[in-house]
């Protein structure tokens, strides 16, 4: 894996992604703190959680989900999930990620991230979602599992990162893809 362009693109996404300013700060808005998972992962799945929690790195979109529960519950967002989306911790844990679909979210990207998932397979999506406020977004959607010792699946981790248009083409914006370059080798 190519750990200094993963660095690299973060820090992309770091630089061009406004932190909120002070004034724009609410003092009841619950601070999320970083992943820290409850399964011990493969020392190579602990690099990537390391990144997304690093410092500076807050802007950052990301969700985990548990496969394990009924559902495949969110089980994390990061703070610039929060910021991308709208929603709150306690709006999104313990839900699946498809509350973010709508009627213009494309069926046949939807059956992708399942069939990936159902297969045990990294996928990279371009998805028209919507905010919690309705208005809808395009992301660059990148997903993975996050495996234990044993090599058996822990967690699935969801990176988003909003674009400008809808279709292929933008992946090297999303951080999350590079991860798929030798890491579950």
């Amino acid at each position: 894996m190519n750990l200094s362009l993963l660095r690299e693109w973060l820090s992309w996404i770091q630089n061009e992604t406004p932190s909120p300013s002070a004034e724009d700060s609410d003092n009841d808005q619950m601070v999320i703190k970083p992943f820290e998972p409850e399964k011990r992962l493969c020392e190579r799945d602990y690099l990537i959680i390391d990144m997304l929690n690093s410092q500076g790195h807050d802007t950052v979109s990301f969700c985990v989900t548990d496969p394990h529960q009924p559902d495949n519950p969110v089980i994390y967002i990061s703070e610039g999930f929060s910021r991308l989306t709208g929603y709150d911790f306690d709006d999104v844990v313990g839900r699946n990620c498809r509350f973010l679909q709508g009627a213009e979210t494309s069926k046949d990207d939807v059956v992708r991230i399942s069939e990936a998932i159902r297969k045990d397979k990294d996928c990279s999506v371009n998805l028209l979602n919507y905010k919690k406020d309705g208005t809808k977004f395009v992301n660059e959607f990148f997903l993975t599992n996050l495996k234990t010792s044993n090599k058996d699946v822990a967690y699935y981790i969801g990176i988003q990162v909003a674009v400008v248009k809808r279709g292929p083409g933008q992946m090297p914006s999303n951080p999350g893809w590079v991860y798929t370059l030798g890491n579950h080798v």
